[in-house]
């Protein structure tokens, strides 16, 4: 009798057991927490047991904006999200709905923060600020052309000017000399 009750006991708690499982997450790529180093293009999350081809997850920035996911597929346990661009630095929540093998609607949350190391993001930092330089630069070197240009035409044509203006002067010079030698010759 005692076998009978102990095997009944643990038929229901089997059973009981069974009927209450939901499929849960049992890992993911990022883990919760998890501080990423690397590029991250593809979040990966895997159940305790097969679910449905209509479950889905969204991933959002700290701000609440939500990040698009290019494609979403499902392999037995398996959700694979890849992302339409590698995420930049910041904290990231992923919010899955998934329906498991039981028919329950489930839903979980996992969190993780990008944290890139500085020489990727600083060097396309450098790499617009050198651009940034260079046409700063080469625009500097155009209006440096440009108000050198300008000041040798305005030069060439005070040159031209005072070129023409200087034997005009020693015309008129030349003139008053001789008329007043002439007056005074006359005179005499």
């Amino acid at each position: 009798m005692k076998k009978i009750f102990i095997a009944a006991f643990l038929f229901i708690f089997a059973s009981t057991t069974n009927a209450f499982a939901h499929t849960h997450l049992a890992g993911s790529t990022p883990e919760n927490g998890e501080v990423v180093t690397e590029e991250l293009s593809e979040i990966t999350l895997t159940f305790e047991g097969k679910i449905e081809q209509s479950s889905s997850f969204k991933l959002s920035d700290s701000e609440g904006q939500e990040i698009p996911i290019e494609t979403i597929s499902i392999n037995e346990e398996i959700m694979t999200g890849t992302l339409a661009a590698p995420l930049e630095n910041g904290e990231y929540v992923v919010n899955s709905s998934i329906i498991g093998a039981d028919g329950h609607l489930i839903e979980e949350e996992i969190s993780f923060t990008v944290n890139l190391a500085e020489t990727a993001t600083s060097t396309e930092a450098t790499n617009d600020t050198q651009q940034s330089e260079q046409d700063t630069t080469e625009e500097v070197e155009q209006n440096s052309d440009q108000a050198a240009s300008e000041t040798v035409a305005e030069e060439t044509e005070s040159n031209e000017e005072s070129s023409t203006f200087i034997p005009v002067i020693i015309i008129v010079l030349l003139v008053v000399v001789i008329g007043a030698f002439l007056m005074m010759r006359r005179k005499k």
